[in-house]
């Protein structure tokens, strides 16, 4: 089964994600002592974008706050809104984490998202392992959906509980550029993405693209802006030293896709009165 297939991988990228392998070396958890702290400080970023979910047009904001909870530790608030599909979007989010800047993190993971349409909550784990120029990242969690519409997926007419997940490898180029390729298993259904970020030579600001294309028709393209605040550092060590992902944000397409509505059947139209000498059959 698809579901099985991808919670196989998740398990084995999580081994990797939250334990560092050094020949001749034990083996050191994450959360153990760490050279730097998990958040380098209060920081926080707000991001706008525009685009397009299943040939639908949407725009929204997003934006986080990470705290550090002292040396090992640290948690994040997501919040997010997003308008589309004739509805409106809005997203609260928080993850609890363990990190070494230099090894990984570890931790929990929240989502809840709600609109006219649809009600969604992620309760879940999420672990990152840092190479050099390489981000190896997974989140799974339960995923509660509820859609109050016909929708695209045929599962959610009859089923609300599901494995929510994502697998996902960031590489650097240089430092203030990201090219991240990614896998999310929604709906017992498959959906593959890319997102590109740049961060700009002006202080804290960044622009992003994210595209993505997934079965029964799923694809979506977004573009933006992003604001970091919280110190001048390169984009990679923005990710690494200060705030994960928006878990909104990461989830917003595959989950708005839930609650496309199906179009009506349209019935066939009558057959054309026959009058007799037109030539058809039946004359």
């Amino acid at each position: 089964m698809k579901s099985t297939n991808s919670l196989t991988l998740l398990a084995a990228l999580a081994v990797v994600s939250v334990t560092e392998l050094r020949a001749g070396e034990p083996v050191q958890g994450i959360a153990a002592a760490a050279s730097e702290p998990a958040v380098s400080a209060i920081n926080g970023k707000l991001d706008a974008n525009y685009g397009a979910i299943n040939r639908s047009s949407t725009r929204g904001v997003a934006g986080t706050l990470s705290v550090p909870l002292g040396q090992r530790f640290g948690a994040q608030f997501d919040g997010l809104y997003q308008h589309g599909f004739a509805t409106n979007i809005f997203g609260v989010g928080s993850h609890f984490f363990a990190r070494d800047p230099g090894k990984g993190l570890i931790g929990l993971v929240f989502s809840g998202m709600m609109s006219q349409k649809f009600t969604d909550v992620i309760v879940g784990a999420e672990g990152e392992y840092y190479f050099k120029q390489v981000t190896l990242g997974a989140v799974a969690g339960y995923d509660n959906y509820d859609s109050h519409v016909p929708t695209t997926f045929p599962g959610l007419a009859t089923h609300q509980s599901f494995v929510a997940a994502r697998i996902y490898a960031a590489v650097y180029p240089v430092d203030d550029l990201m090219v991240r390729l990614e896998y999310q298993n929604r709906f017992n259904h498959n959906f593959c993405m890319a997102h590109v970020e740049w961060q700009t030579p002006l202080k804290g600001v960044a622009v992003y693209a994210d595209g993505g294309v997934g079965e029964n028709g799923y694809a979506h393209l977004l573009g933006g802006l992003r604001i970091y605040f919280g110190g001048d550092k390169p984009l990679k060590d923005r990710h690494r030293q200060d705030d994960p992902d928006n878990v909104n944000s990461t989830f917003i397409g595959t989950n708005s896709a839930g609650s496309t509505e199906t179009a009506p059947a349209q019935e066939a139209p009558p057959p054309e009165e026959c009058h007799g000498g037109c030539g058809c059959d039946c004359c």
